[in-house]
């Protein structure tokens, strides 16, 4: 989608043919085909935005934080409760860096982040192992 809208623009019957198509692609049989949303580009202004491109950092730092959070609690669940229980009340009155750091969190250490890939990769290599476990 953005390199067809970089070079032209799109008619919208072909950003409905990109929309379904790239539903099936992403979903697969996960999604019955009866319900493909080809006007989603439109709901969604980011489909067809070529200046933002990066629309989901916010999703992917927000689950690589929370991930990383959850690697902390796995440490000592008693101890993280107190300050994560003052995390979510200062939710938006701060950047995440430096609520993150009341909790001696520093989300500038690559440490905090590759702990929350490392829950992730564990996640994956279980999905494998059930994958391949089935017949």
């Amino acid at each position: 989608m953005f390199d067809g809208r970089r070079q032209r623009d799109l008619s919208i019957d072909e950003l409905c043919v990109i929309m379904e198509q790239t539903q099936r692609e992403t979903y697969g049989d996960g999604l019955d085909q009866a319900v493909l949303h080809p006007y989603m580009w439109a709901a969604k202004g980011h489909y067809y935005n070529t200046g933002n491109s990066f629309y989901n950092f916010p999703y992917m730092f927000g689950l690589l934080f929370g991930t990383g959070l959850y690697a902390i609690y796995q440490q000592d669940p008693a101890a993280f409760q107190v300050g994560y229980d003052d995390l979510l009340a200062s939710t938006g009155m701060a950047d995440a860096a430096t609520l993150a750091a009341r909790m001696q969190i520093d989300t500038r250490s690559p440490a905090f982040w590759r702990a929350s890939l490392d829950i992730i990769r564990a996640d994956i290599d279980r999905f494998e192992a059930l994958a391949v476990a089935q017949p």
